[in-house]
């Protein structure tokens, strides 16, 4: 009887895991630091002992829709972009601890945002808004990477701390006018990898 109220217990917790909506941990009018479970681009693996340069470069656009969005009566479509460079460079001095290989990141983001309206003009009697904000994002720091190949499998683990530093953009009373934002953000990580091995 006890194994049976355990096994409905566990299948209970395991469907209300599987069927959940995901959450949004940030508050109201404050970018995210990043897109939900993006590291920079962070890999499990680690390269030779050396200084690396890395640059990524993205856009993306979609649009804001719901209550308060239509714009003169011609639709709800207010759009926003975004192009994002991310200049990194990833320390890796050939230092191994518990079995694990060591490095640090820095990478420093730059910004460019728009939110508008088809027309471009903020009719804010409406309820329309219409900005545009560039600038420098907050500089992403991760002291401390320890990454483990875990045998000949190809499998690699790698755990961290990546800190986000108040030193970005930031305009407004409350300092969330621009692409930067006013607070540190502390973004554990925790990255796997499994590589393809070739036959011989």
């Amino acid at each position: 009887m006890k194994l049976t109220s355990k096994a409905l217990l566990a299948a209970a917790g395991l469907a209300a895991f599987a069927f959940s909506a995901p959450a949004n941990a940030i508050e109201g009018g404050v970018l995210p630091q990043t897109k939900a479970g993006l590291f920079i681009g962070s890999s499990a693996g680690v390269p030779p002992p050396g200084i690396y340069m890395f640059n990524q470069v993205f856009t993306y656009q979609g649009n804001i829709t719901g209550p308060l969005t239509s714009t003169a009566g011609i639709g709800t479509h207010n759009s926003f972009q975004a192009a994002v460079d991310l200049q990194g460079f990833l320390f890796v001095p050939g230092w191994t601890f518990l079995g694990a290989t060591y490095d640090a990141v820095i990478v420093q983001p730059f910004v460019m945002q728009a939110v508008g309206n088809p027309l471009g003009a903020t009719p804010l009697l409406l309820g329309n808004t219409s900005s545009v904000e560039s600038g420098i994002h907050n500089t992403y720091i991760v002291p401390v990477e320890l990454s483990w190949k875990l045998g000949t499998s190809g499998f690699a683990v790698k755990t961290g701390l990546g800190i986000f530093a108040p030193d970005g953009t930031v305009t407004g009373l409350a300092g969330t006018g621009n692409v930067g934002n006013a607070f540190w953000t502390f973004q554990p990580e925790l990255i796997s990898r499994i590589w393809a091995m070739a036959l011989t």
